[in-house]
Protein backbone atom coordinates (compact mmCIF):
# COMPACT_ATOMS: atom_id res chain seq x y z
CA UNK A 1 0.00 0.00 0.00
CA UNK A 2 1.80 3.07 -1.24
CA UNK A 3 -0.74 5.90 -1.35
CA UNK A 4 0.03 8.70 1.09
CA UNK A 5 -3.42 9.90 2.15
CA UNK A 6 -2.06 12.81 4.21
CA UNK A 7 -2.98 15.28 1.51
CA UNK A 8 -1.76 18.81 1.16
CA UNK A 9 -2.40 19.10 -2.60
CA UNK A 10 -5.89 19.84 -3.88
CA UNK A 11 -7.38 20.99 -7.14
CA UNK A 12 -10.40 23.12 -7.87
CA UNK A 13 -12.79 20.99 -9.95
CA UNK A 14 -14.11 24.10 -11.70
CA UNK A 15 -10.77 25.32 -12.96
CA UNK A 16 -8.55 22.20 -12.66
CA UNK A 17 -5.80 24.24 -11.05
CA UNK A 18 -4.12 23.67 -7.71
CA UNK A 19 -6.10 25.18 -4.90
CA UNK A 20 -6.44 25.38 -1.14
CA UNK A 21 -9.89 23.79 -1.44
CA UNK A 22 -11.52 21.21 -3.67
CA UNK A 23 -10.66 17.59 -4.35
CA UNK A 24 -7.68 16.27 -2.35
CA UNK A 25 -4.97 14.54 -4.35
CA UNK A 26 -2.84 12.08 -2.40
CA UNK A 27 0.72 11.22 -3.36
CA UNK A 28 2.05 7.80 -4.31
CA UNK A 29 5.30 6.17 -3.27
CA UNK A 30 8.22 8.58 -3.50
CA UNK A 31 7.48 10.23 -6.84
CA UNK A 32 3.76 10.14 -7.67
CA UNK A 33 1.58 13.20 -7.35
CA UNK A 34 1.51 16.89 -8.11
CA UNK A 35 4.47 18.80 -6.64
CA UNK A 36 5.65 15.59 -4.94
CA UNK A 37 9.10 14.13 -5.54
CA UNK A 38 11.81 12.33 -3.55
CA UNK A 39 9.25 11.50 -0.88
CA UNK A 40 8.31 15.09 -0.02
CA UNK A 41 6.11 17.84 -1.31
CA UNK A 42 8.25 20.25 -3.32
CA UNK A 43 11.14 17.78 -3.36
CA UNK A 44 14.01 17.80 -5.83
CA UNK A 45 14.16 14.76 -8.10
CA UNK A 46 17.53 12.98 -7.90
CA UNK A 47 19.38 12.08 -11.10
CA UNK A 48 19.40 8.42 -10.12
CA UNK A 49 16.43 6.71 -8.50
CA UNK A 50 18.25 5.50 -5.42
CA UNK A 51 17.70 8.05 -2.67
CA UNK A 52 14.89 7.49 -2.15
CA UNK A 53 14.23 4.57 -4.45
CA UNK A 54 10.88 4.16 -6.21
CA UNK A 55 8.63 1.75 -4.29
CA UNK A 56 7.50 -0.17 -7.41
CA UNK A 57 7.32 0.01 -11.21
CA UNK A 58 4.56 2.62 -11.17
CA UNK A 59 6.64 4.85 -8.92
CA UNK A 60 9.64 4.34 -11.23
CA UNK A 61 7.55 5.76 -14.10
CA UNK A 62 6.70 8.75 -11.89
CA UNK A 63 10.41 9.27 -11.12
CA UNK A 64 11.24 9.32 -14.85
CA UNK A 65 8.48 11.88 -15.40
CA UNK A 66 9.57 13.98 -12.41
CA UNK A 67 13.17 14.01 -13.64
CA UNK A 68 12.20 15.65 -16.94
CA UNK A 69 10.12 18.23 -15.06
CA UNK A 70 13.10 18.84 -12.72
CA UNK A 71 15.32 19.39 -15.76
CA UNK A 72 12.77 21.85 -17.15
CA UNK A 73 12.80 23.81 -13.89
CA UNK A 74 16.62 23.73 -13.99
CA UNK A 75 16.54 25.14 -17.54
CA UNK A 76 17.91 22.05 -19.28
CA UNK A 77 14.67 20.70 -20.81
CA UNK A 78 12.13 22.25 -23.17
CA UNK A 79 8.34 22.32 -23.26
CA UNK A 80 8.57 19.66 -25.97
CA UNK A 81 10.52 17.50 -23.51
CA UNK A 82 7.67 17.99 -21.00
CA UNK A 83 5.08 16.96 -23.57
CA UNK A 84 7.14 13.88 -24.48
CA UNK A 85 7.46 13.00 -20.78
CA UNK A 86 3.68 13.24 -20.37
CA UNK A 87 3.13 10.95 -23.36
CA UNK A 88 5.77 8.46 -22.17
CA UNK A 89 4.18 8.38 -18.71
CA UNK A 90 0.75 7.51 -20.11
CA UNK A 91 2.24 4.91 -22.45
CA UNK A 92 4.27 3.44 -19.57
CA UNK A 93 1.29 3.25 -17.23
CA UNK A 94 -0.81 1.60 -19.93
CA UNK A 95 1.97 -0.93 -20.64
CA UNK A 96 2.24 -1.62 -16.91
CA UNK A 97 -1.48 -2.45 -16.72
CA UNK A 98 -1.03 -4.98 -19.53
CA UNK A 99 1.82 -6.83 -17.78
CA UNK A 100 1.11 -10.31 -16.39
CA UNK A 101 0.45 -10.24 -12.66
CA UNK A 102 -0.20 -6.52 -12.49
CA UNK A 103 -3.08 -5.28 -10.37
CA UNK A 104 -2.77 -7.14 -7.09
CA UNK A 105 -2.48 -3.92 -5.04
CA UNK A 106 -5.75 -1.95 -5.12
CA UNK A 107 -3.96 1.30 -4.25
CA UNK A 108 -1.59 0.85 -7.21
CA UNK A 109 -4.59 0.18 -9.47
CA UNK A 110 -6.41 3.24 -8.11
CA UNK A 111 -3.42 5.55 -8.46
CA UNK A 112 -2.59 4.35 -11.98
CA UNK A 113 -6.14 5.23 -12.98
CA UNK A 114 -5.94 8.63 -11.32
CA UNK A 115 -2.51 9.35 -12.77
CA UNK A 116 -3.44 8.32 -16.28
CA UNK A 117 -6.60 10.43 -16.28
CA UNK A 118 -4.74 13.47 -14.94
CA UNK A 119 -1.91 13.24 -17.45
CA UNK A 120 -4.24 12.48 -20.38
CA UNK A 121 -6.15 15.64 -19.44
CA UNK A 122 -2.90 17.57 -19.51
CA UNK A 123 -1.89 16.11 -22.86
CA UNK A 124 -5.25 16.93 -24.44
CA UNK A 125 -5.11 20.52 -23.24
CA UNK A 126 -1.60 21.81 -22.48
CA UNK A 127 0.31 19.39 -24.75
CA UNK A 128 -2.27 19.37 -27.58
CA UNK A 129 0.07 20.69 -30.29
CA UNK A 130 2.56 17.91 -29.54
CA UNK A 131 -0.23 15.30 -29.33
CA UNK A 132 -1.43 16.28 -32.82
CA UNK A 133 2.02 15.38 -34.25
CA UNK A 134 1.87 11.81 -32.94
CA UNK A 135 1.03 8.89 -35.25
CA UNK A 136 -2.67 7.90 -35.22
CA UNK A 137 -2.05 4.63 -33.34
CA UNK A 138 -0.26 6.52 -30.56
CA UNK A 139 -3.03 9.13 -30.42
CA UNK A 140 -5.57 6.31 -30.14
CA UNK A 141 -3.69 4.73 -27.25
CA UNK A 142 -3.46 8.04 -25.37
CA UNK A 143 -6.94 9.37 -26.08
CA UNK A 144 -8.96 6.12 -26.05
CA UNK A 145 -7.26 2.95 -24.82
CA UNK A 146 -5.35 4.35 -21.84
CA UNK A 147 -8.29 6.40 -20.50
CA UNK A 148 -10.67 3.43 -20.85
CA UNK A 149 -8.27 1.21 -18.93
CA UNK A 150 -7.69 4.01 -16.39
CA UNK A 151 -11.40 4.52 -15.74
CA UNK A 152 -11.79 0.79 -15.16
CA UNK A 153 -8.75 0.70 -12.88
CA UNK A 154 -9.87 3.80 -11.02
CA UNK A 155 -13.29 2.28 -10.32
CA UNK A 156 -11.85 -1.13 -9.32
CA UNK A 157 -9.18 0.46 -7.15
CA UNK A 158 -11.72 2.75 -5.50
CA UNK A 159 -14.04 -0.17 -4.72
CA UNK A 160 -11.22 -2.31 -3.31
CA UNK A 161 -9.31 0.36 -1.35
CA UNK A 162 -10.49 0.57 2.21
CA UNK A 163 -10.86 3.78 4.16
CA UNK A 164 -12.75 7.00 3.86
CA UNK A 165 -9.80 8.71 2.17
CA UNK A 166 -10.30 6.86 -1.10
CA UNK A 167 -13.90 7.99 -1.32
CA UNK A 168 -12.72 11.60 -1.61
CA UNK A 169 -11.27 10.70 -5.02
CA UNK A 170 -14.66 9.64 -6.37
CA UNK A 171 -15.32 13.21 -7.49
CA UNK A 172 -12.07 13.29 -9.49
CA UNK A 173 -13.45 10.77 -12.00
CA UNK A 174 -16.55 12.88 -12.61
CA UNK A 175 -14.41 15.99 -13.05
CA UNK A 176 -12.34 14.21 -15.71
CA UNK A 177 -15.48 13.11 -17.54
CA UNK A 178 -16.98 16.60 -17.42
CA UNK A 179 -13.85 18.41 -18.59
CA UNK A 180 -12.28 15.98 -21.02
CA UNK A 181 -15.00 13.56 -22.14
CA UNK A 182 -15.68 15.53 -25.31
CA UNK A 183 -11.96 15.58 -26.22
CA UNK A 184 -11.67 11.79 -26.42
Amino acid sequence: MHINWDVTSRFDPNSLVPSTHGIPIPSYGNYGGPNFSAGVEGGTTPETPTNPAPVDDLDLLFWQHDLVYQHFHDGTATTTDLAQADVHLVEGMYALTQAPGWGSDPEEVLYEGLGTLAIVGQILTTDRAYFDTLPPNEQFLIAVLAPQEAIHNFEVGLAETSGDESRSLHGALHVFEAHFGDLI
